[in-house]
């Protein structure tokens, strides 16, 4: 299955928010002005892969003016469409983005029940760096605690 991956338009805010709470429930899904922010107004990349006008997945990074890396924020895969290469696709046009601002590492934090996103994130070359307990302000599959995991984008 071919990916059409390309960057976010705020017209995209509907399908970020619906994607969002597909992804993520109540308190934990992020806010429709909180993405708006994320879109439109952060120092951040928003990518969405995007098939015959449906979103079915996307990533947002952040950087910082400062550093030398990047954090990716979220990333979410509509659930009818996990399995497909989506999340792996954006993960990797995320990197390019990130390696063209000139950042050399690229961080996230996911959930340590998360089994099938830490298993994405060490297929796709990132390592676990830190245990993070009570990283989360509300629980994330039944715990708060996270794992960060860090690449280094070559």
């Amino acid at each position: 299955m071919s990916l059409n991956i390309r960057q976010g338009y705020p017209d995209d805010l509907d399908s970020l928010v619906l994607t969002e709470k597909k992804c993520f429930s109540f308190p934990c899904a992020y806010s429709k002005n909180h993405l708006r922010y994320l879109l439109t107004k952060a120092n951040s990349t928003v990518l969405v892969e995007n098939q015959g006008g449906v979103l079915r997945g996307f990533i947002i990074v952040l950087y910082h003016d400062d550093m030398r890396g990047a954090g990716i924020e979220t990333l979410n895969v509509a659930p009818e469409y996990r399995g497909k290469g989506i999340g792996h696709g954006l993960l990797t046009a995320a990197e390019k983005e990130a390696k063209n601002k000139g950042k050399f590492i690229i961080t996230l934090e996911v959930s340590s029940k998360n089994i099938t996103a830490i298993h994405l994130y060490e297929k796709c070359g990132f390592l676990a760096r830190e245990y993070l307990p009570h990283y989360y302000q509300f629980p994330h599959q039944g715990t708060r605690d996270a794992i960060r995991m860090a690449k280094i984008l070559t």
